[in-house]
C-alpha cells in the first residue's frame, strides 16, 4: 500500500508542477541524510530510514537530479538524501537549492548523520553539534614513506611547503565553514540533557580504549567540530593530522571531534546558494553522531581501526541522529511564527572569571616587543587567548585553565572608567565573584618608597576633582592653588562633604593585608642604574633602600605632576581626604576612574568591590633629589627614560602574579570568602 501511495502522490505532484512554478512551496526545515543501505523503509537502516518511517512525510516529490525522491510533511519538513561523498552532496544540494518548485529563503537546514569520532573527545553514540566544519580534501599529500624525518605526516596545506604552514601564496575559499554560533548553542541547549541510547555492544567496544577517558564514557550530547574528507582516514597519525588541520585553518578555534565525508560539499553548495540569495547560511546546523572511532586503541594497529565492524551496526548513532535532529526540527516548526523571522539563539553562557588583571597601558603589541604593563602577563602567566573587545581600548586576553582575564584600560581616568564599565557590562562574562588586580607602574614618594618597590594600596584618592587657581594669584597665606571640590578656600575645611563619590575609595583592609603578607618576601630585582639614582636621594632613607614590598596609598590624577611642592600637596591631599588614615606613597592616573565604574557595576550586582586589589610599583620618583630643580628633573626623565621602567614592570608581575595564582589555587575557599591575613 505504501508503494501505491507513493506512486499516486508522485503522479499528482508531477501533474501540478506549473502551479509550483507560479507559487513556490515554502519549506521550513530540510533534513539532509547522506546515505541509505537499501530501501528507504523496512530493511537495515541508514541515515534516511528513521525519518521516512517515523515522520509523517506523506508528500513525495520527484527529484530526478538527486539520489531519491524528496519526502515532505504538510507542516513544512522536508527530508532529502545527498548520497555519500562531497561530490554527491554538492551536486544534490545545488540542484535542490535551485529547484523552482521551492522557497528556501527562510529554511533551516539540518545535516544529520553518523561519523567517526576522535577518542580523545567523544564516545560511541555521542552526538556533536558543530560550530566549525573544515574540509580535509583540498591539500597536497605525500606518501609518508617519502617525507622528511621531522615531518609528522605527509599532508600539506595548499600553497604550503611543509605541514601546518599557511599563507605562502594561495589557497581556496571553501576549506573552512563557520556556523551560526547562537543557533548551534540553541540546538545544543535544547538537546543536551536528552538521554542518548547506550547498548552492551557499545560498552564492550569502548572498554578497549583504555587511556582515552572521553572514549570510555556513556554517549552524550556535546558541541564538537567536524572534519569533512572523502578519504576514510584512520589511525593515530592521521587523527593527529585531523586535529592539527582544523586548528590550523581556524586559527585555533576548532577542535576535531567528528569526521565525515560530505559536509564540506554540502556547505559549499549552501554557501553559494546563500550568495545567490536562495537560502540563509545562518540557518544551517550540522549534527554528527559517533558510529565508530577515527583511530585504534593503544594496543592495536591502525589497520584494525579501518576494518573493525561498527558496534551494533552503528544503529545507536543512527538513532541519536534522528532523535536529536527531529527534536530540533519540530521545535523550529512549532515556533515558526517566531523562527521564520528571527533565528533562535541560546542565552549566552557566561564565562566565570576568577581574577581580572587590569593594566593601564601597553606600548606596542601584547607580545614580542618592548613591554609595558600588560606584556609580562600575556607572555608569562600566560594570557594566551585573545578575545575581541571592540568596545574597549584593545582586545582582552584570557587563560582558560585558570579563568584569569586581562584588560588594558588605556591611560587616564576617563579611559579606565569607560573600559571597565564596558567589561563589566559584557554579557560574555560572569564577574560577580571575580577578584580585580590593578597592577601598574607609578611615581613614588621618596619619603616612603624606593625605585622598583611594590606598594599595596588601601586608600585610593582622586587628585583631579578640585578647584584650582595659579598659586601666584592666590592669597599670600595659601599653601597650594588646589582646594577641595565645593570648598574653594584654604586652609581646607572639615568636615568632608557627605558625597565623596569619585573622590576616595577604601579597599578591604584584610584583603590588602593578606596580599602584603603573601608577597612581602618576594625578591624584587635591582639594577646598577637604580642604585646610582637612589644614592642621590640623601636624607630619604626609604628611597635609598633596595626594592621592597610595602603597603602605601595611592593618588590618581590625570595631570602628571612633579616636584617637591607638588609632592607635599599630594601628602596633604591624601591626609585630608582620608582624615589622617591614609599615607600618600604612589601616584598614577587611573584608579579612581576604575573604582568609579566598579562601584556602579556593584550597584547593579555585577561585581564585588570588596575583591579589588591595587598594586603599584616605582618606575620614578615624584620629586627630584636634593639640589635638582623640578623642571630639570622632569625634563631629564622625559628625555632619558625611567631607570626603573623595566624593573618596575617586572615587579608588578612578580609580586602581582603571586597573589593571582594563590587566589586561583584556593578558589574553592576564596570564591566564598575573602582571604584573611594570618593573625
Amino acid at each position: 500500500m505504501l508503494k501505491i501511495h507513493l506512486i499516486l502522490t508522485t503522479i499528482l505532484m508531477a501533474a501540478s508542477v506549473p502551479a509550483f512554478a507560479e507559487k513556490p512551496i515554502p519549506v521550513k526545515v530540510v533534513v539532509l541524510a547522506m546515505y541509505e543501505m537499501g530501501e528507504i523503509t523496512g530493511d537495515r537502516p541508514g541515515e534516511l530510514q528513521f525519518w521516512a518511517e517515523r515522520e509523517s512525510l506523506d508528500i513525495v516529490l520527484p527529484f530526478p537530479m538527486g539520489r531519491t525522491d524528496l519526502l515532505m510533511s504538510e507542516e513544512g519538513l522536508m527530508v532529502a538524501l545527498t548520497g555519500g561523498g562531497v561530490t554527491h552532496a554538492a551536486t544534490t544540494i545545488t540542484a535542490l537549492g535551485m529547484d523552482p518548485r521551492f522557497d528556501f529563503s527562510k529554511t533551516y537546514w539540518i545535516i544529520a548523520g553518523i561519523a567517526g569520532a576522535d577518542p580523545e573527545d567523544a564516545s560511541l553514540g555521542t552526538a556533536a553539534w558543530a560550530k566549525w566544519v573544515v574540509d580535509g580534501d583540498l591539500l597536497y599529500e605525500l606518501d609518508a614513506r617519502e617525507i622528511p624525518e621531522e615531518w609528522p605526516y605527509g599532508m600539506i596545506p595548499l600553497g604550503g611547503y611543509e605541514p601546518n604552514q599557511l599563507d605562502t601564496g594561495w589557497t581556496v575559499d571553501n576549506i573552512t565553514f563557520e556556523l551560526n554560533d547562537g543557533l548551534v548553542e540553541w540546538a545544543y541547549q535544547l538537546t543536551k540533557d536528552m538521554p542518548v541510547g547506550d547498548t552492551p555492544a557499545l560498552k564492550e567496544f569502548r572498554e578497549q580504549f583504555v587511556g582515552y577517558p572521553n572514549a570510555m564514557t556513556p554517549p552524550q550530547v556535546i558541541i564538537g567540530d567536524s572534519l569533512s574528507s572523502s578519504t576514510y582516514f584512520h589511525g593515530e597519525k592521521l587523527n593527529q593530522w585531523a586535529n592539527d588541520w582544523m586548528k590550523l585553518h581556524t586559527d585555533g578555534q576548532a577542535e576535531f571531534v567528528m569526521s565525515n565525508m560530505e559536509d564540506s560539499g554540502t556547505l559549499t553548495a549552501l554557501r553559494r546558494l546563500a550568495q545567490a540569495g536562495k537560502i540563509d547560511f545562518e540557518r544551517v546546523l550540522v549534527l554528527r553522531t559517533a558510529s565508530n572511532y577515527s583511530m585504534q586503541p593503544k594496543d592495536k594497529a591502525a589497520s584494525w581501526s579501518a576494518t573493525a565492524p561498527y558496534p551494533a551496526n552503528g544503529r545507536p548513532a543512527l538513532e541519536a541522529a534522528y532523535k536529536l535532529g527531529s527534536v530540533v526540527a519540530h521545535q523550529l516548526i512549532e515556533d515558526w511564527n517566531e523562527t521564520s523571522y528571527r533565528i533562535p539563539k541560546a542565552k549566552a553562557s557566561k564565562t566565570k572569571i576568577k581574577v581580572v588583571v587590569v593594566a593601564m597601558f601597553e606600548l606596542g603589541e601584547d607580545e614580542g616587543d618592548q613591554p609595558a604593563e600588560f606584556q609580562n602577563w600575556v607572555e608569562r602567566y600566560p594570557l594566551d587567548q585573545k578575545i575581541s573587545f571592540p568596545q574597549g581600548y584593545r582586545d582582552l586576553r584570557y587563560n582558560d585553565e585558570d579563568d584569569v582575564l586581562g584588560i588594558v584600560t588605556g591611560i587616564g581616568t576617563y579611559r579606565s572608567a569607560a573600559s571597565i564599565m564596558a567589561l563589566g557590562m559584557d554579557p560574555r562574562f560572569d564577574l560577580s565573584e571575580a577578584y580585580w588586580l590593578i597592577a601598574g607602574i607609578a611615581g613614588v614618594d621618596p619619603n616612603d618608597m624606593s625605585l622598583g618597590s611594590a606598594a599595596w594600596a588601601e586608600w585610593l584618592i582622586d587628585g583631579d576633582l578640585s578647584h584650582e587657581i595659579d598659586i601666584r594669584e592666590a592669597p599670600d597665606d595659601w599653601k597650594y592653588g588646589y582646594t577641595p571640590i565645593r570648598h574653594p578656600e584654604f586652609p581646607w575645611i572639615n568636615p568632608l562633604p557627605e558625597d565623596k563619590g569619585g573622590l576616595l575609595y577604601k579597599l578591604d583592609s584584610d584583603l590588602v593585608e593578606w596580599a602584603y603578607q603573601l608577597t612581602k618576601d618576594v625578591r624584587i630585582k635591582d639594577t646598577d642604574a637604580m642604585k646610582i639614582l637612589r644614592k642621590k636621594y640623601i636624607g630619604y632613607p626609604n628611597a635609598q633602600k633596595p626594592p621592597f614590598v610595602l603597603k602605601g596609598d595611592h593618588l590618581a590624577a590625570m595631570t602628571f605632576w612633579h616636584g617637591k611642592i607638588m609632592n607635599s600637596w599630594a601628602n596633604d591631599w591624601v591626609d585630608y581626604w582620608t582624615e589622617g588614615k591614609g599615607e600618600f606613597v604612589t601616584s598614577a592616573m587611573e584608579e579612581t576612574g576604575t573604582l568609579q565604574s566598579l562601584t556602579f557595576l556593584e550597584n547593579a550586582g555585577k561585581v564585588d568591590t570588596q575583591r579589588v586589589l591595587v598594586l603599584r610599583t616605582g618606575s620614578n620618583f615624584s620629586m627630584p633629589p636634593p639640589g635638582v630643580n623640578a623642571a630639570v628633573n622632569l625634563s631629564g626623565e622625559k628625555k632619558g627614560g625611567y631607570s626603573a621602567f623595566i624593573p618596575s614592570l617586572e615587579a608588578a608581575y612578580d609580586v602581582g602574579s603571586k597573589a593571582v595564582r594563590e587566589i586561583v589555587a584556593k578558589w574553592d575557599s576564596y570564591r566564598k570568602e575573602l582571604p584573611k591575613p594570618a593573625k
